[in-house]
C-alpha cells in the first residue's frame, strides 16, 4: 500500500462521520440560514463569477488562535476522521468545527508545524491525493478544492499548519477567474511558467497541473515557481512580510501574495476569498461589499497585477 494511501470507503466515511458530528452538534453548520449571492465580473471577452456568502454561524468561530490554545493539539474524537494518514503517519483528518459547507474538512499536521511555512513536497502530495480520491469517490456533481493561508496577512486563524478541503458551489453556476485562467493551454501543464490574467486586478499565479503523472516532485517544483513569483511581488510592493493564499484542485495551482488580511479592518479574507468566495459573518459586511464590490474588496487587500513584472531564475 502506497504511504499516502486512503480507504476505499473514505468518502463513505467522510459522509456518515460528519452526519455524526453534526447531529451532535460536535460541528456548528446551519446551511438553512445561509445567504448566497453570485456576481458576474468581466474577465478579458469571458465572464467569471465570485459568490458572496452571509453565514451567521461564522461569528462564533475565532479569528485567531494561539499555539496555546491549539484545537489540533488534542482534535475531539467526534471531529476526526482519520487519526493517521500520509508517510510516517505525519497528517491527521479533521472536521472544520465551523464548516463553511457540509463536509468541509482539514488536514492538519500531528506535531504542531507552523502556520507561516510553505508546503513542503509531502504535503502537497498528500493533498493532491486526497482531492484525487474525493473526484474519484464522491458524487459526479461535486467538485473538490483545497486551501492555504500562510503568512500573518493570509487571513489564516490558527498557528497550527493545516490545509483545508471544501466543495465549490454548483457546476454551471460558479466558474472562479482560476477556472478559466487554467483553460489557456498556451503554456503546458507542469511548466514551470505561471500564468496570470491581465484582466484580474490583482496579482495571482496559476499553474496547470497533467492529467497524469503527477508526483511529489513536479508538484514541489511547481509549488516552488508560484513561491518565487509571488515573493517578488511581495518585494516590489514593499511588503515585510511572507503572506500569500494557495489554492490546489486536481487541475492546477493557485497562489494569490497578500498584502492585508482584511478589508477596512472589518472583512476578514483568507483564500476562500481570493479564490472567489467570499464570506461574510453579518448582514452588515454582507451589505458592504456589495455595495463596494467584490472584486474591489480583494484588490484592496492583494496587490496589483504583476503580468508585466520580469521573473527570472534569479529573480527574489
Amino acid at each position: 500500500m502506497s504511504n499516502y494511501s486512503l480507504p476505499s470507503d473514505f468518502y463513505t466515511i467522510l459522509s456518515e462521520k460528519y452526519q455524526q458530528a453534526s447531529e451532535s452538534q460536535n460541528v456548528l453548520f446551519n446551511g438553512d440560514a445561509v445567504v448566497n449571492e453570485i456576481e458576474s465580473i468581466p474577465v478579458g471577452d469571458k465572464t467569471a463569477n465570485i459568490q458572496l456568502t452571509m453565514l451567521t454561524s461564522l461569528m462564533h468561530r475565532p479569528e485567531k488562535g494561539d499555539e496555546n490554545s491549539n484545537p489540533f493539539g488534542k482534535p475531539e474524537p467526534e471531529l476526526t476522521i482519520l487519526d493517521k494518514y500520509g508517510p510516517d503517519h505525519q497528517f491527521r483528518i479533521v472536521f472544520n468545527k465551523f464548516p463553511v459547507i457540509s463536509k468541509h474538512f482539514l488536514m492538519v499536521t500531528r506535531t504542531f508545524k507552523h502556520q507561516n511555512t510553505p508546503l513542503s513536497e509531502t504535503e502537497l502530495f498528500a493533498t493532491y491525493n486526497i482531492l484525487v480520491e474525493l473526484a474519484k469517490q464522491s458524487p459526479s456533481e461535486e467538485d473538490w478544492f483545497a486551501f492555504y493561508n500562510c503568512g500573518p496577512e493570509s487571513g489564516a486563524s490558527q498557528p497550527h499548519k493545516h490545509i483545508q478541503f471544501m466543495k465549490t458551489p454548483p457546476r454551471g453556476k460558479f466558474e472562479p477567474y482560476a477556472e478559466l485562467l487554467s483553460k489557456n493551454d498556451s503554456v503546458p501543464a507542469n511548466t514551470q511558467k505561471p500564468l496570470q490574467d491581465k484582466n484580474i486586478p490583482f496579482a495571482h499565479y496559476l499553474i496547470r497541473l497533467s492529467e497524469k503523472d503527477v508526483d511529489e516532485e513536479n508538484l514541489a517544483t511547481s509549488f516552488i515557481s508560484l513561491f518565487q513569483h509571488s515573493m517578488n511581488v511581495l518585494k516590489e510592493n514593499d511588503q515585510h512580510h511572507i503572506s500569500f493564499n494557495f489554492i490546489m484542485t486536481t487541475k492546477y495551482m493557485l497562489m494569490v501574495p497578500r498584502s492585508s488580511a482584511k478589508f477596512e479592518d472589518k472583512l476578514g479574507i483568507n483564500a476562500c476569498g481570493v479564490y472567489g468566495l467570499i464570506l461574510c459573518k453579518n448582514q452588515e459586511l454582507f451589505d458592504m461589499v456589495k455595495e463596494i464590490g467584490a472584486l474591489k474588496v480583494l484588490e484592496n487587500v492583494c496587490l496589483p497585477n504583476a503580468s508585466e513584472l520580469h521573473v527570472d531564475e534569479y529573480s527574489y
